[in-house]
């Protein structure tokens, strides 16, 4: 989060999270059934309703997304098989009828260091997110979902292993947004 306030700072934006702030109610429900179907359901709604949002708000500005519908879909690949989410996607028609970004910023760990992070949080382990994470490659199925789309990506490997500060990491992911925005290769 720490890149994103500082991204949305210098570009004047506003940063999003994927769900709505309407939602959050419904999204204990959820949380509380463990339904794969309801939580798929759930974030793709999310995810149509925070494109009408947010394109809105492009007109005065440029808007950072947390998530949105790259999430959503590599989660729910590894819960209900990639085959039928591909067939949702294809049938909902999601590439043309959903916002897409100028760039994806894809923000990527080893596993050592997603699950020292996850137990640094001391919070309840969600069962759609964190635990998925913990015991899939989620960036496989990130990578997977990112070929149904034709948008250049920024990815940023934050392991403990690169050595790496925050800072650090920010002002590389600076540099490639700026370069990709530019008309430059990541």
């Amino acid at each position: 989060m720490f890149g994103q306030t500082l991204t949305a700072k210098e570009r004047n934006s506003v940063v999003h999270s994927a769900v709505m702030v309407e939602a959050q109610e419904l999204r204990n429900v959820i949380d509380s059934y463990q339904s794969k179907e309801s939580a798929l359901l759930f974030f793709l709604l999310n995810n149509f309703l925070k494109s009408h949002e947010v394109s809105g708000e492009l007109e005065s500005g440029d808007v950072i997304l947390d998530r949105y519908i790259f999430s959503t879909l590599a989660y729910q690949t590894i819960m209900l098989e990639e085959d039928t989410v591909k067939k949702i996607f294809d049938a909902l028609n999601i590439a043309k009828k959903i916002l897409l970004p100028d760039v994806i910023v894809f923000v990527k760990a080893d596993a050592e260091t997603i699950n020292s992070r996850i137990e640094a949080r001391d919070g309840t382990v969600q069962w759609y997110g964190d635990a998925v994470t913990q015991n899939n490659c989620v960036e496989t199925a990130y990578k997977k979902i990112f070929q149904w789309f034709d948008i250049p990506i920024i990815e940023i490997d934050t392991s403990e292993k690169c050595g790496r500060s925050v800072e650090e990491n920010y002002q590389l992911m600076k540099d490639r947004i700026d370069c990709v925005l530019s008309g430059g290769s990541n």
